[in-house]
């Protein structure tokens, strides 16, 4: 399939991903946290386009443009503020600080992938974040009740241990199943602790490009 079509379908998708909860939270059918659940569930896929793709570099500029939109995306700035309103959440008062590192996360993956060759690693990382962090979220605000403090974060047991065995799970179904798959998912799951909110969206995906890399 030639490169740009595959680009073309990519950011089509993108441009849903985001758009369809941005629209139907500002219609009232979703609420903000649910708008940016959907994004953040769905928007990173798009990282399967290296899957299929040869210019990679095509896919890291339009990824970076996404990266940018969503930097300039701000309560003040025109036409981009419904962006704003409709994904921010409480403490985010100048710019969707998660989002933009969530995009930031998946442009470098995609960088990497162009210049190693790399596909799967990328691919995985992603979907540690796009799938290990939600719920690690999910299982610690609705199951959470051993409070761990960190360098000024706030987590639980609880979601610490499902973002360790969901990325141990991911890392053993892609690479092979092994003690050394849930190694690496306690790692992350270190990282995410010390992590500040909004932060872990690039740093989990960088710890996890760079443990399987040699895997």
């Amino acid at each position: 399939m030639n490169d740009y079509l595959i680009l073309s379908i990519t950011i089509i998708y993108a441009l849903l991903a985001y758009f369809i909860p941005i629209i139907l939270c500002k219609k009232g059918k979703l609420e903000k946290f649910s708008a940016r659940s959907l994004v953040h569930l769905f928007a990173g896929l798009s990282i399967f386009s290296l899957l299929f793709i040869e210019n990679k570099i095509l896919l890291f500029i339009a990824s970076a443009m996404f990266t940018i939109v969503l930097f300039f995306s701000r309560k003040s700035t025109p036409v981009l503020k419904f962006v704003f309103n409709s994904l921010n959440e409480p403490e985010e008062k100048k710019c969707l600080q998660g989002p933009i590192l969530y995009s930031a996360a998946i442009s470098f993956l995609v960088l990497f992938s162009a210049i190693t060759g790399n596909i799967i690693v990328p691919v995985a990382s992603a979907l540690i974040m796009i799938i290990s962090d939600p719920l690690a979220s999910f299982f610690g605000k609705k199951y959470g009740k051993n409070k761990m403090s960190l360098l000024s974060t706030q987590r639980t047991f609880e979601g610490s241990f499902a973002m360790m065995m969901s990325a141990g799970i991911i890392v053993s179904l892609i690479f092979g199943f092994g003690i050394k798959a849930f190694a690496i998912g306690f790692i992350l799951a270190i990282i995410e602790l010390i992590t500040p909110s909004k932060m872990d969206d690039f740093s989990l995906p960088l710890a996890a490009c760079i443990l399987l890399t040699n895997y």
